[in-house]
């Protein structure tokens, strides 16, 4: 698969970049130590900002791959509100999954669907990917919203897919393929016209 890592991208109200290890105190104030964020995820609100600086020390070291697409989501005045990124799945198979974490204070605004919209853009403008799927608990359907939002298909639901810390979790499962961004992206240059 052709990779080129985690490169700045701006949208309207985003910037996606890069994390650095200055970012800790803001992801950790805004969304790290959030436990409606992390109610869903693998691992606990951070309790430390030492925490959080671990977690940006191991994607550094990511970064000096070029199968690393990970970044931090920013509004324009710099300030961080969550993170992004797409993991390889299969580098024969052209495939990727989508994730995001948002802080809860900034949920509601459309943040999460621009910036996934734009990663989902960076990723079929930039590599060969063919296939970027997501899914979500169905007990978090806010996170299903988006990737409808984002033209991702509805593709089922999977029993105890994944576990937190609460347990299994049943979920819902997206999916986008290379035609369908093209055919989207066609039809909206149409109706730019």
């Amino acid at each position: 698969m052709k990779h080129i890592g985690t490169k700045t991208i701006e949208t309207a109200r985003l910037t996606l970049r890069r994390l650095k290890l200055t970012d800790s105190e803001m992801m950790f104030q805004n969304w790290t130590s959030d436990e409606k964020v992390t109610q869903f995820l693998r691992w606990d609100a951070h309790k430390t900002i030492d925490d959080t600086r671990r977690m940006i020390r191991q994607w550094l070291d990511h970064y000096q791959d070029d199968s690393t697409y990970y970044w931090g989501i920013y509004l324009k005045d710099g300030e961080m509100i969550g993170s992004i990124g797409v993991t390889i799945t299969s580098d024969h198979d052209l495939k990727g999954a989508l994730g995001y974490k948002i802080g809860s204070r900034f949920w509601n605004r459309g943040y999460s669907s621009e910036a996934a919209k734009a990663v989902v853009d960076y990723m079929f403008r930039n590599t060969d990917i063919e296939r970027i799927d997501s899914f979500s608990s169905v007990k978090n359907p806010a996170s299903g919203k988006v990737m409808e939002k984002i033209g991702m298909r509805y593709e089922g639901r999977l029993q105890h897919y994944y576990k937190t810390r609460d347990g299994f979790h049943d979920c819902t499962l997206y999916a986008i393929i290379r035609k369908e961004w093209e055919q989207r992206n066609s039809d909206q240059s149409i109706g730019e016209i």
